[in-house]
């Protein structure tokens, strides 16, 4: 159970709370799922927890682990660690002020209506999507084929391949067929052809993200994506 937070399946926010907070989703659908559930989240193995204020985890926020069908933060959202959330169970994030985490790692519904500031971002496949109202500021930005919608800027060091994206100016990203990729991913996770040119010179191809999985598990765990 996350500290401050307040469970609705125990009684402890009410639903015109819950209610009142998912108006503010900017995507329709979100809160008509939400509502959706309300009467049958006693069925559901989540919950949905509430966070009056500013939000700060000393570690990883795992929406699964957590047993957050629906996590509300009306403040800021600070992780140390890895935030991740999922697809299957779909898991939904409201956060109305600003996000940071060391890294990210997103497959469900995850949205912010400030800035989000991360080390790495990792979107995962697309069943679900992420809305950010204002800019995000990453090290690494690696979208698979999640969809993001980005309201203000997307400042990254690195965008890797071309994300899916709804945003005023679209990013260079280094496409996942460009060797350049060596220099930031370790060459076991991506799929290098290797040849060699008739004077004798080595040929390395690159035809993108091989160990998807990996990526994954390192960006949660906060291991180097490049390790020499």
């Amino acid at each position: 159970m996350i500290a401050d937070a307040r469970s609705f399946k125990a009684d402890q926010v009410s639903r015109e709370e819950i209610l009142a907070a998912i108006e503010g989703f900017r995507e329709e659908y979100k809160a008509e799922q939400i509502t959706g559930a309300l009467d049958d989240i006693e069925s559901y193995t989540l919950d949905i927890l509430f966070v009056a204020g500013d939000l700060h985890i000393r570690g990883d926020l795992d929406l699964f682990t957590e047993g957050a069908f629906l996590l509300i933060v009306l403040g800021d959202l600070r992780v140390d660690g890895a935030y991740t959330d999922q697809d299957d169970p779909e898991t939904y994030l409201l956060v109305t002020g600003d996000m940071h985490a060391r890294d990210v790692v997103t497959a469900g519904w995850l949205e912010v209506h400030g800035d989000l500031r991360v080390g790495r971002l990792i979107g995962d496949y697309n069943d679900c999507s992420a809305y950010i109202g204002g800019d995000i500021s990453a090290g690494l930005f690696y979208g698979e084929e999640h969809f993001f919608t980005i309201e203000g800027e997307l400042d990254a060091d690195v965008v890797v391949g071309s994300p899916r994206l709804m945003i005023d100016h679209e990013p260079e990203g280094i496409e996942l067929d460009d060797p350049k990729l060596l220099e930031y991913f370790d060459r076991e996770l991506l799929r290098i052809l290797e040849d060699t040119a008739e004077d004798g010179t080595p040929i390395i191809d690159v035809d993108g993200i091989d160990d998807f999985r990996e990526v994954k598990h390192r960006v949660i765990k906060g291991v180097p994506l490049k390790t020499s």
